[in-house]
């Protein structure tokens, strides 16, 4: 505790009814303090007649914090941009053609629409390649339809001949006879239905042999015959000279 220098006793508490050992102690009811932390002085007029701290903030400082960090990041991300564009060099490949990159220029949507039936590469376009909307090539956006250009994923669920997925294949009419009738026939109605030009094949041939009716694999010990090769005819040999008698001459 400390001592007053000019009585000689204890130095009197500003605040007779607070702990003498610790000043931020609590305080008896009816002295209110404008900061707990701080006892130097009485609250302010309004808030004794009111009877409590009110509790509020400052609308503008709390919505001010949010907008520096946006205003922040555009000026951040807007010198980026502008040291790359002006500052960093621009990269020419000097081995790019001229024809392929003015083609390769327009959006991936016309690019990828190249590609289909009666268009300029004329064939199925892969199911991967989608036209979406927009030139972003986000997965989020929005798949175009079939009728503009997409190939449909086919599932093997979708290739089941009934009548509800393919009712044009159950169809009777003439010189036209339904699936469901086609599968109920015999092996001698379906052979006279579907006749081949091609000659017949022995059965034990088509089983065995490797032909093209089996993908190239016979059955069991099937082996691919080689073709013989045309014989070539031996070069003749000279005839032996006669022997010589011992003058010299001919015998």
């Amino acid at each position: 505790m400390a001592t007053d220098p000019l009585h000689g006793g204890p130095t009197p508490s500003p605040n007779p009814g607070a702990d003498p050992v610790n000043v931020l102690a609590p305080k008896a009811p009816g002295q209110p303090s404008h900061d707990d932390h701080d006892t130097s002085g009485p609250p302010a007029a309004e808030v004794i007649v009111r009877g409590y701290e009110e509790d509020v903030y400052d609308a503008k400082t709390v919505l001010s914090v949010p907008a520096l960090v946006v205003f922040f990041f555009v000026l951040a991300f807007g010198i980026t941009t502008a040291v790359f564009l002006v500052l960093a060099p621009a990269r020419v490949d000097p081995a790019a053609h001229p024809q392929a990159q003015a083609r390769n220029k327009p959006p991936l949507n016309e690019r990828l629409a190249r590609t289909g039936r009666g268009k300029e590469i004329d064939q199925p376009r892969l199911e991967p390649l989608k036209l979406r909307e927009g030139e972003s090539r986000a997965i989020t956006r929005p798949e175009l339809s079939v009728k503009a250009g997409n190939s449909p994923e086919l599932h093997p669920e979708d290739l089941i001949p009934n009548k509800d997925q393919h009712p044009e294949l159950f169809v009777s009419g003439k010189d036209r006879i339904g699936l469901d009738k086609t599968l109920s026939l015999g092996d001698d109605a379906l052979k006279a239905l579907f006749k081949s030009s091609a000659p017949p094949i022995p059965a034990d041939a088509s089983v065995t042999a490797v032909t093209g009716a089996n993908a190239g694999r016979g059955f069991g010990k099937a082996e691919a015959v080689s073709p013989k090769l045309p014989e070539v005819a031996a070069p003749k040999k000279d005839a032996p000279a006669p022997p010589k008698d011992a003058k010299g001459g001919k015998s």
